[in-house]
């Protein structure tokens, strides 16, 4: 029985160490799915801290598994774009890529920025590019140009330098968008010149409503179009254009433009600013030559009524000129402003010729004739102000103006005549032969006046 008990004791504790044995090795088994339960259930609050970018990926991730597939990524975009969106806040629409002629037309004004930032291969490229364009354009579907993004890149490039045959020969297709037809037209009839009701209707445009590109450009051609008898609304047009497309070939050519405007009225100020602003952006542009030609041209035009305290705002721009270009300008300036009484101004840019012109040159010549035509009223200086001027080496347009400042010193600085304080010298010495010979001529005028007015009387009765 004893012997039993022990037996039975003994199975017991091996059930028992079994047991606990089985735990140790099944409790890792039964535990560890939980714990990546877990961890799985909080990976979602760690990503949510990241950036918007990230979640989105982590998020692409987790939904595709190993398939990764592209569709699930795209399905989860959308959620990581409306994080943190308030409730009841819309979601952005998605933007739009841009089609076909916008991409030709938008890579046809990078090539643009080049050219005005003084790349000469951007320029050579520029009239390859503008055909390639148009030949891109009329091999494109007709219902192309039903859509009116479409129709307005066609009216852009018309504008910014498209013929208005590629304009015509689309709008024959008779698929051009209802709304958008009227802009193509007026864009054909403004290429043209022709002056009809499709042309004025671009004036009723208002550019800060289209689209920014072709606002600007609307601008543009506006101010173009108003010019001839609006002057102010022009300029106006042209501020405009240049906030619309600040640096660009547009906004050079609507600076251009302007400075021409300013100079035709008395806003010297605005004149000098934008000048300034010029050539300071856009001295290495193609057209800089073009500009410096209409500045002069301007100048020889305001130099009749500028200031020498205005002129200061123009002197960086004209220190960066050569010194043939400046002795040029000083001349011309100095020669009008003379001619036009502007003394002060005259007798500054003169004596800033002189400084310039090398000795014994003609210009030299000239800039001593404008001095001395500047000063030629001042009663403080002497008559010897044409000291050193030879007339005859002065250009012919100039001799006229050496002969009359020649006439006005010599008026002003001549001698002063003696005064009469009594008889001639001579008088009362004259011979009595000669005395009775002017009595006897004297009584014979009488004589004959008498003989008339009785001639007179016996008439009358």
């Amino acid at each position: 029985m004893k012997r039993a008990r022990l037996i039975i004791g003994a199975g017991a504790l091996g059930l028992v160490g079994l047991g606990v044995l089985g735990w140790l090795v099944v409790r890792p088994m039964v535990t560890k799915p939980q714990a990546a339960a877990a961890e799985t259930s909080t990976a979602p609050v760690v990503a949510a801290s990241e950036p918007a970018p990230a979640r989105a990926s982590v998020a692409a991730v987790g939904a595709s598994g190993a398939t990764g597939k592209p569709e699930s990524a795209k399905a989860s975009e959308p959620l990581a774009k409306d994080a943190g969106r308030e409730p009841g806040e819309p979601t952005a629409a998605p933007s739009m890529a841009p089609s076909e002629p916008e991409q030709l037309v938008r890579g046809l004004q990078d090539l643009e920025e080049r050219v005005a930032a003084g790349d000469p291969g951007a320029y050579a490229e520029m009239p390859r590019r503008i055909r390639s364009t148009a030949s891109r354009f009329l091999a494109l579907p007709r219902e192309t140009w039903a859509e009116k993004r479409n129709a307005r890149a066609l009216a852009l490039f018309l504008l910014s330098g498209g013929s208005s045959a590629l304009g015509r020969k689309i709008y024959a297709l008779h698929t051009v968008v209802a709304s958008e037809e009227g802009l193509v037209k007026g864009a054909i009839a403004y290429l043209d010149g022709i002056d009809c009701a499709e042309r004025d209707a671009l004036l009723n445009l208002d550019p800060r409503a289209l689209d920014v590109a072709l606002g600007a450009q609307m601008a543009f051609v506006q101010s173009i179009l108003m010019a001839n008898y609006d002057r102010a609304k022009a300029i106006a047009r042209l501020d405009l254009t240049r906030l619309l497309a600040p640096g660009g070939l547009l906004e050079e050519a609507a600076l251009r433009r302007e400075v021409g405007l300013l100079s035709e009225t008395a806003q010297f100020d605005k004149f000098a600013e934008l000048s300034g602003q010029y050539w300071s952006r856009f001295r290495r542009s193609p057209y800089a030559g073009n500009f410096l030609r209409q500045f002069v041209a301007a100048l020889a035009r305001e130099s009749a009524r500028i200031k020498v305290e205005q002129w200061a705002q123009l002197d960086e721009l004209i220190d960066s000129l050569s010194v043939e270009q400046r002795r040029a300008l000083y001349l011309v300036m100095a020669h009008n402003a003379a001619i036009a009484s502007n003394s002060a101004f005259a007798d500054l840019a003169a004596r800033r010729a002189l400084a310039l012109a090398p000795p014994d040159g003609v210009d030299l010549q000239r800039a001593l004739l404008y001095r001395a035509a500047a000063n030629v009223a001042d009663p403080t200086l002497n008559g010897d102000l044409l000291h050193g001027v030879d007339r005859a080496k002065l250009p012919m347009g100039d001799q006229p103006l050496f002969d009359a400042v020649s006439r006005v010193l010599a008026g002003i600085h001549r001698a002063p005549e003696q005064e009469f304080s009594g008889p001639p010298p001579g008088a009362g010495d004259l011979s009595g032969g000669e005395f009775a010979r002017t009595e006897a001529d004297l009584r014979e005028a009488d004589a004959t006046l008498a003989a008339a007015q009785k001639s007179m009387e016996a008439n009358k009765r």
